[in-house]
């Protein structure tokens, strides 16, 4: 998964809908920006009890090796983006990484409510900017023995708190095309997630 591209894309629409966000707030806008950034240093405190990214990359070699054993309902959940490592790199990509969370970044993953009989995931990957977000909507499952998460996205909306100002339907690409998380580990307790995407990038989560 290429997270540059996104967050590049991500960003160029919050840039678009700042505008409007201030004249629907009639100026209150400053309270939930500092909600964020308060959210945000609080998150910083936790940085401390990850993993390094040495503890990682052994962890993938045994999960390419012998499975990370995560499963479908381990998984469900709210996830945070809070560290990136671009393909290759042996130090974390500071302001891919600065970005995710201050634009409060997240991975939630429910189970596709249509389909009962079938463990199939109902994904929103988004970020948010006070009361402003960007939704990328669709769905996902786990296959082979690592597992992998292979996803798409169907939609993408820009909302207001609860409201959806705008909702536009996206190409769906086949499923030899589609993006995937590389699963590598997960806490016993479920606190943080690592995961290595199609493109070779590298990003760790925490539960909310």
């Amino acid at each position: 998964m290429n997270f540059a591209r996104f967050l590049l894309f991500d960003f160029i629409i919050i840039i678009l809908g700042l505008p409007l966000l201030l004249v629907l707030q009639g100026g209150k806008f400053k309270i939930p920006f500092l909600r964020t950034i308060n959210s945000n240093e609080m998150l910083e405190q936790d940085l401390k009890d990850l993993p390094s990214l040495k503890k990682l990359l052994d962890l993938e070699v045994s999960a390419r090796k012998d499975s990370s054993g995560i499963e479908f309902d381990s998984l469900l959940g709210l996830w945070r983006f809070v560290l990136v490592w671009k393909k290759g790199a042996d130090t974390e990509d500071s302001i891919s990484s600065s970005l995710l969370r201050l634009f409060s970044a997240s991975l939630e993953l429910s189970k596709d409510q249509s389909n009962e009989e079938a463990l199939k995931f109902y994904i929103i990957n988004s970020i948010q900017f006070g009361v402003l977000a960007i939704k990328f909507i669709g769905f996902g499952d786990l296959k082979g023995p690592q597992p992998l998460l292979p996803f798409y996205f169907e939609r993408i909306e820009l909302a207001l708190g609860k409201s959806v100002l705008i909702s536009r339907q996206l190409d769906i690409p086949d499923e030899k095309q589609r993006p995937f998380f590389a699963l590598i580990a997960m806490e016993e307790s479920e606190k943080w997630l690592a995961a290595r995407g199609r493109g070779g990038g590298l990003a760790l989560w925490m539960k909310d």
